[in-house]
């Protein structure tokens, strides 16, 4: 199969991450894989993963000129597949490989539209013009879980075009020996000021307003005003983003400077020392299409304590902890709550990183993508 996933993203996330899996799942299979996307570290993931990446940049909405290049792009290479990600790419790459007559065509917004924190006749407007383009040009559009089916359904996109695959991850990348983590944790919070002996609560990822670090720097200062013992408890930001100034303003503000790190932007391949450092692995998102670092955090071993989106509850089931969305005094509350049964989390943990292993492994997730490819071209045939 000639694959090509496109996208209009430069900077490290979720679906970023997503699309890696797909590229280095489908190379290994054999396949041969192509990529749109800007220039940017992602752009550099697929190139050292053995893609053909093209550096393409959505200028508007609608792009005439990018339709037309990538249509051209697509007769030329005789590719198969078009897998495009996240509403601007799918409205340009699926109008583009429908011109190109490729025959199939795949969409996924992986943060179902009615979910976006934008006004609500915007959100009825894009559900309507998204709904109409997968129903008359797409060949399947993805949902990550049966929750996520459901809302697609409810924004217009009808039941025959969905198919529900899960995320998934490398578990044993995220299972160390005791040495090896111990030496990862004493480097990470060497390097961030944080000492040895301390708890540290952390959110690892993209800094925007969904991911809710203002929600988790809130009830931290909560925390840390309810707890005899909080000269020991740290509080971890990992990743940069368009809200990275403002955090740290808000934790300069908040005098908190000492007590709270944030490292930017990391590098992927630092992300296994990054979990060794941390106790609890804090996940307050606000909208979330799937939730793939709460599943690695899972799979390392680390407790889990996020927010109660549907889509949470529904990955992480009974194996992690859970508090009110937007509510930072009752994650506050929660925080507290596990902080004083610190020591007897274990079977929480073993839990979860069960329910990865048997849920949402990487093969289950290649195998099902593989699958879908392979059915979809059988039935054009």
């Amino acid at each position: 199969m000639r694959i090509l996933y496109a996208l209009n993203s430069s900077q490290p996330g979720g679906m970023e991450q997503h699309v890696l899996d797909l590229v280095c799942g489908m190379l290994k299979n054999g396949h041969e894989v192509f990529v749109w996307c800007p220039n940017g570290v992602p752009q550099k993931w697929y190139e050292n993963a053995g893609a053909k990446v093209t550096s393409a940049t959505l200028n508007f909405d609608f792009d005439p000129i990018y339709i037309g290049s990538l249509a051209l792009f697509l007769k030329k290479n005789k590719i198969d597949i078009v897998h495009a990600h996240e509403v601007k790419v799918v409205t340009n790459a699926i109008l583009a490989a429908f011109l190109a007559g490729v025959g199939v065509r795949i969409s996924h917004t992986h943060t179902p539209i009615s979910e976006w924190g934008i006004p609500k006749i915007m959100r009825m407007a894009t559900c309507f013009g998204y709904s109409f383009l997968v129903r008359f040009f797409c060949t399947k559009e993805v949902a990550l879980t049966q929750s996520r089916k459901r809302i697609k359904m409810t924004e217009g996109i009808p039941e025959k075009k969905l198919v529900v695959i899960p995320n998934g991850v490398e578990v044993g990348k995220y299972v160390i020996d005791a040495i090896t983590k111990e030496s990862a944790k004493r480097e990470v919070r060497l390097k961030y000021s944080i000492p040895a002996d301390a708890f540290v609560f952390a959110l690892l990822g993209r800094m925007s307003p969904e991911k809710g670090h203002l929600v988790a720097l809130r009830a931290f200062t909560e925390f840390l005003k309810s707890n005899t013992v909080a000269d020991k408890v740290y509080l971890l930001f990992a990743g940069g983003g368009v809200l990275e100034d403002v955090i740290r303003k808000e934790v300069s503000d908040l005098g908190l400077t000492t007590r709270v790190a944030v490292t930017g932007y990391f590098d992927k391949n630092d992300k296994i020392k990054l979990f060794s450092a941390v106790d609890v692995l804090l996940f307050p998102s606000t909208a979330e299409g799937f939730g793939i670092v709460m599943l690695e955090g899972m799979a390392f071993g680390v407790p889990v304590l996020c927010s109660n989106l549907e889509v949470l509850e529904e990955v992480g089931d009974g194996t992690v902890m859970f508090f009110e969305a937007g509510n930072h005094k009752n994650l506050a509350d929660k925080m507290v709550g596990l902080y004083s049964k610190r020591d007897n989390l274990g079977t929480l943990i073993a839990g979860a990183r069960t329910r990865v292993e048997e849920l949402y492994s990487m093969e289950r997730f290649i195998d099902s993508y593989n699958r879908l490819y392979q059915q979809l071209l059988e039935d054009i045939q």
